[in-house]
């Protein structure tokens, strides 16, 4: 069994856009080097090999699979690929790193689940926020009980410019919005209802959701994909009974705790309260890859090959990846019938 990361044998499958950007860097700012990338096109594959220093290109992931003994394979293709290809990983012996999302349903999501559990390999899908440095630093402040007090309500907003006029309800969820609903089941636990209102016209996407948690939790969530937000906003709002915080655009976050009521003096009387700001550093010396940290993109390809390492099961596994694919068909379910598009 490898060791390090740098003696891991590691495929690829797909070379697209977002991997491109994203995860071939992530992959190489983590020490990892490729065995291997396949894609549909052996040209193609070979000429991405040799760009990235992996071994070989294949035109056919399949035998990439049967030759070079791969530990785990990275995937990132067209979303309805993506749960055979995992598939076919596993029942080769690999691990598998697989970009969201991972199932068109629930019911496609359970059956991976049941592949990746069958032949005891670990699959972990791209739910990258989860390991951004601000829905991290959310995180720890949020479970501070006794600083923080009980959580009780989160507002969210997520909303962006459509990438293409064939945009729906059901794609921008399960293609884009998915990220947030995972993150909120991340950080709040699972959903116990959701009520859905929506007020899409063809690709331009409008919802409002309120959500209960088991934990007791509620919150709001306004999910937009319309020409509006062509700069992307990102918004997270947590309310607990003494102080709150708020993460906004993964570059920034404030956080607030109610004065101590042990004061001699009332908190009007003096300076009594605190609001502390958080921001990333943003300067040239900050390089190409700051994206990939506050995005949450290096963490989640670090925190997966450590999986592979040491044999753990990643946070956001084939098994959790259910709950979150579920939440989606959930909310689908649950939007205002006379507004589906």
């Amino acid at each position: 069994m490898a060791q390090r990361v740098e003696d891991l044998r590691l495929g690829f499958i797909g070379h697209g856009r977002h991997a491109r950007a994203n995860l071939y860097p992530a992959l190489a700012l983590a020490g990892a080097r490729l065995t291997s990338i396949a894609t549909r096109d052996e040209a193609a594959a070979r000429a991405a090999a040799a760009r990235h220093g992996a071994e070989h290109g294949h035109g056919d992931h399949r035998r990439m699979l049967a030759q070079d003994g791969l530990d785990a394979v990275f995937i990132s293709t067209a979303p309805e690929d993506q749960a055979a290809l995992t598939e076919d990983c596993l029942r080769a012996g690999a691990h598998v790193f697989v970009e969201k999302p991972l199932g068109l349903d629930a019911d496609e999501a359970r059956r991976v689940a049941a592949t990746a559990e069958h032949h005891g390999r670990q699959v972990m899908v791209g739910f990258m926020k989860r390991h951004a440095p601000a829905y991290r630093r959310l995180a720890d402040l949020i479970a501070d009980e006794r600083a923080f007090g009980r959580v009780l309500s989160v507002h969210g907003l997520f909303a962006f410019s459509p990438w293409t006029d064939t945009l729906r309800d059901d794609s921008y969820l399960r293609f884009g919005a998915i990220h947030v609903l995972d993150l909120l089941r991340g950080l709040f636990g699972e959903v116990a209802e959701v009520t859905g209102f929506g007020n899409s016209q063809g690709a331009d996407i409008s919802m409002a959701l309120t959500l209960r948690f088991h934990s007791g939790a509620v919150g709001n969530l306004t999910l937009a994909g319309v020409p509006a937000w062509g700069r992307e906003q990102e918004e997270v709002t947590v309310t607990a009974q003494r102080g709150f915080v708020r993460a906004e655009n993964l570059t920034t976050l404030v956080h607030h705790h109610a004065a101590d009521s042990g004061a001699a003096e009332e908190p009007w009387q003096t300076l009594g309260e605190e609001t502390v700001l958080t921001r990333s550093v943003n300067s040239p010396a900050s390089g190409g890859h700051q994206d990939l940290f506050l995005r949450g993109f290096a963490g989640e390809v670090r925190h997966f090959l450590d999986a592979v390492l040491h044999g753990t099961a990643p946070v956001t596994s084939a098994a959790d990846n259910v709950a979150t694919t579920a939440l989606c068909d959930t909310v689908l379910r649950t939007l205002t019938p006379h507004h589906r598009s």
